[in-house]
């Protein structure tokens, strides 16, 4: 996704609500605020390796179920992303095993005033706008298959 399309993507994947907001109105399950209190007001510049965020946000054998599935709809929504991928360090300071997926906030990369910056369009609109932007960029498309790739 180009970064110009980022606002207008932000606010139809999130309705125009802030994580805080969509979870107060009850729009979000309280395993997804377990994960988004780590990039939350004082953790809002987090970046946390996925194994460490899974520990910290309460999943693993004795606790919450599904955190893939929750990582992927807070990604799905933007408000979460892979920020990088790194190796662990073991307590000597050292590199090893594969690469882990690093998470942090969309806001904590590009800002949260650029990221918010739609919120004041009504979402169906940023829905539309992208729409119009597939039909130009692939005019073969039809509105099925663009409708099943932005979903």
């Amino acid at each position: 996704m180009l970064k110009k399309w980022l606002p207008v993507f932000a606010n139809y994947r999130r309705d125009g609500y802030d994580f805080d907001a969509l979870y107060d109105d009850g729009k979000a399950p309280n395993k997804h605020k377990k994960i988004m209190v780590n990039f939350m007001e004082d953790n809002a510049d987090s970046e946390i390796y996925s194994n460490e965020l899974k520990k910290q946000a309460g999943f693993g054998k004795n606790g919450e179920k599904g955190f893939d599935g929750a990582i992927t709809n807070l990604m799905m929504q933007t408000y979460l992303c892979n920020c990088d991928f790194k190796k662990r360090v073991n307590k000597r300071g050292i590199e090893y095993g594969w690469d882990v997926a690093v998470y942090s906030s969309i806001e904590h990369i590009y800002g949260y005033d650029y990221v918010t910056s739609c919120y004041k369009d009504n979402p169906q609109d940023s829905w539309k706008q992208i729409v119009d932007y597939m039909h130009e960029m692939y005019p073969e498309a039809t509105d099925k298959q663009i409708r099943k790739l932005l979903k």
